[in-house]
């Protein structure tokens, strides 16, 4: 198994780069934006070799100990699972390749935003990783939770999640045709929220909890936020990564 970055040539767009990775078997993908630089990276890990002429390998190396990893960075990660405190209640978390040990700043933005906000409410989120936040939401209240997730190997990762906590959660590719009034998260960078383009959701949300936008980001994001219909409620930051909460 081999883990991979590569940079995304600027002319193409950055949905279509990832798809098309994902189909030669790229999996656990995540973007890095480079804020200094306007440059778009992208890795995740593969079983097999991979060759794209749309984006230009950087590196390409063995791939990590899941359970290593989470021991290093998940919180408080013991007997093989990270325990994540949620009020009087503990979301436990296995390591796997699904984004979301409650290490990265964005995780941390979106469990504190959510936590008065859910409960008694049908919860989506897109990008759902580990599935954290669809479980958190559940643990914390919300009637229903489903996460969307294009990584196969992620949401089987989000299922184990499930299932050890004792969640009905629901974790598909694509969002259903049929869905009530929701509240929507969203926890992806810039180029992934722009390239998903979430208005297209606006009739089915009854709230949007986001991040992932660095500080620097703020003011192209606010505008962009504008332009898909969102106004502000609440406004949230750390370390150098900003959340919202539109309506």
């Amino acid at each position: 198994m081999f883990n991979y970055l590569f940079q995304i040539i600027s002319e193409y767009p950055v949905v279509d780069v990832k798809l098309e990775l994902h189909k030669k078997g790229l999996k656990d993908i995540y973007l890095i934006e480079e804020a200094a630089t306007g440059i778009v990276l992208i890795g995740g890990y593969s079983r097999k070799k991979i060759r794209t002429k749309k984006a230009l390998l950087i590196e390409e190396k063995l791939s990590v100990n899941w359970e290593d990893q989470w021991s290093q960075f998940a919180q408080d990660f013991k007997e093989g699972k990270a325990h994540i405190k949620l009020n009087d209640k503990t979301l436990l978390l296995l390591p796997g390749p699904g984004f979301g040990d409650l290490s990265h700043p964005t995780t941390q933005l979106m469990l504190e935003m959510m936590r008065d906000k859910v409960a008694g409410k049908q919860v989506i989120d897109i990008g759902a990783g580990s599935g954290i936040l669809t479980l958190a939401a559940l643990l914390l209240g919300a009637v229903k939770g489903m996460g969307i997730e294009i990584d196969p190997k992620a949401i089987q990762h989000a299922k184990k999640n499930a299932k050890l906590n004792h969640l009905k959660a629901k974790f598909v590719t694509t969002l259903p045709k049929k869905i009530g009034i929701s509240i929507f998260l969203m926890n992806m960078i810039l180029p992934e929220q722009r390239e998903l383009d979430p208005q297209r959701f606006n009739a089915h949300a009854k709230l949007w909890i986001v991040s992932g936008i660095l500080s620097e980001q703020k003011g192209e994001y606010l505008k962009l936020a504008k332009s898909w219909g969102w106004i502000v409620l609440e406004e949230f930051s750390r370390d150098g990564w900003m959340g919202w909460i539109f309506l």
